[in-house]
């Protein structure tokens, strides 16, 4: 079976599980601005086509920041949209139409220099025919990874990635609570920190990072892990969890994952990596995400 016919299947499951639940979806209803993580605004002309209105055709415009001359991607309910290249501030900005009214589930994100993914940045919205719709101040997540593997105690850990050009990056370490450190971009958004791991006990941790930019945070990298251990092994990070969607870390984002994602879904305080939006919920945005990154 295609990919595309088990995206099919999944979001049916999905509409399964919500009629069961008598979960009550809402909307993010395009009529006035709103806030959801970026910032909405409509414009209707003033009238409509009836009655001497003016006839505005239904158009989205998406801008924001992502990286120096990334390629940026826009997804329309699981399935590419359009794409579109940043500038060398990292802005980008561009628009699709012709839409019907609906309720669709856009997401954004970009790669950087060596194809590592953002963060997927979702969000369902309902989209009136006849409007204009302006979401601005995209905010797309830095990417992260190490250069190892394992680190061999004491040693140092190079933790990098990319983000918006000279803006602080905030890495953060799990070390039984999140230890953070700050960095600052360089010119084309790449950054680097050089951990010291001689204070590390033996074991398995994670990092993160996120960007903070006009006294706003994007959402986090998508988590790496590395080992601190005996010897040192060259390479990016664990593959766990750099797929998002693959929530037992098999490499695969199947009906395995499905379940485990169904079985937290309105439950309070899922665990970070069911989250993948990250907004502290399971809602069909996660489900979304997941079936855009289905793979069997």
């Amino acid at each position: 079976m295609r990919k595309e016919s088990y995206k099919k299947l999944l979001l049916l499951f999905i509409l399964i599980i919500i009629c069961f639940s008598q979960m009550v979806f809402a909307d993010t209803i395009v009529s006035q601005t709103v806030t959801i993580s970026a910032r909405v605004v409509v414009d209707n002309g003033g009238g409509n086509t009836g009655g001497g209105g003016i006839d505005i055709p239904t158009t989205v415009n998406f801008s924001g920041w992502a990286y120096p001359y990334s390629t940026v991607y826009l997804l329309k309910d699981g399935f590419l949209e359009a794409t579109v290249v940043a500038d060398q501030s990292a802005y980008f900005t561009f628009s699709i139409s012709d839409l019907v009214t609906d309720t669709y589930t856009f997401s954004i994100y970009t790669e950087d220099d060596n194809g590592r993914k953002s963060s997927l940045f979702s969000f369902p919205i309902l989209i009136n025919s006849g409007t204009a719709v302006n979401i601005d101040n995209i905010f797309l997540s830095p990417t992260i990874d190490t250069d190892k593997t394992e680190v061999k105690k004491g040693d140092l850990l190079k933790i990098f990635g990319q983000s918006i050009p000279l803006k602080e990056v905030l890495i953060s370490i799990n070390l039984g609570q999140d230890y953070v450190f700050s960095v600052v971009s360089d010119s084309l958004g790449k950054y680097l920190y050089n951990l010291d791991t001689s204070n590390l006990n033996l074991g398995r941790y994670k990092t993160k990072s996120k960007t903070i930019y006009n006294n706003k945070e994007s959402l986090y990298a998508i988590p790496v892990s590395f080992l601190v251990g005996e010897d040192n092994i060259n390479g990016g990070g664990d593959t766990c969890n750099t797929l998002p969607g693959d929530l037992n870390c098999d490499n695969h984002v199947n009906l395995t994952d499905f379940s485990i994602m169904a079985y937290w879904y309105n439950k309070f305080n899922p665990p970070e990596t069911v989250d993948l939006n990250g907004d502290g919920t399971i809602s069909l945005v996660d489900f979304s995400i997941m079936a855009f990154y289905w793979t069997e």
